[in-house]
């Protein structure tokens, strides 16, 4: 089986849409639901199995209703790429199932648009100033 044609890269989750959460929840589905399968409806597997179905349908719904709001606050953004990234690498094992290719449309994504990947960087660099200064004070007493 050949995985779909190849999708869009993704930089930031501002760009996530509501298809590619549904598309993300039905692969891990499909992918969690056969595993299910084949372990049965009994026993400590079987009970872990479905406990990773309910998470990743939650994490996928909240996804969903942070995908609602028209300016999310720092915190829903954070969230956000948190539980993108949470499906992204409960998906990440499987990828390479059925001819699906490890680099599809679900890659990782760092910051919810440029304006947070740029402040996360300024507050890096001055983390590293801030370092150097003190590292140039010497011993403190």
């Amino acid at each position: 089986m050949t995985g779909p044609k190849s999708e869009r890269t993704l930089t930031y989750a501002a760009e996530l849409t509501r298809e590619d959460i549904i598309a993300l929840e039905t692969f891990l589905n499909t992918q969690l639901g056969r595993v299910y399968e084949a372990v049965g409806r009994t026993g400590e597997t079987s009970f872990a199995m479905q406990s990773l179905l309910i998470l990743v349908s939650d994490s996928a719904g909240f996804l969903h209703t942070l995908l609602r709001l028209e300016r999310p606050d720092p915190w829903q953004r954070a969230a956000i790429v948190r539980e993108w990234q949470r499906l992204r690498s409960t998906a990440h094992p499987f990828n390479h199932c059925d001819g699906f290719d490890h680099d599809r449309w679900w890659n990782e994504v760092r910051h919810y648009d440029a304006t947070d990947e740029r402040a996360e960087r300024e507050r890096i660099l001055r983390f590293v100033d801030e370092a150097v200064l003190d590292e140039g004070r010497g011993p403190t007493v």
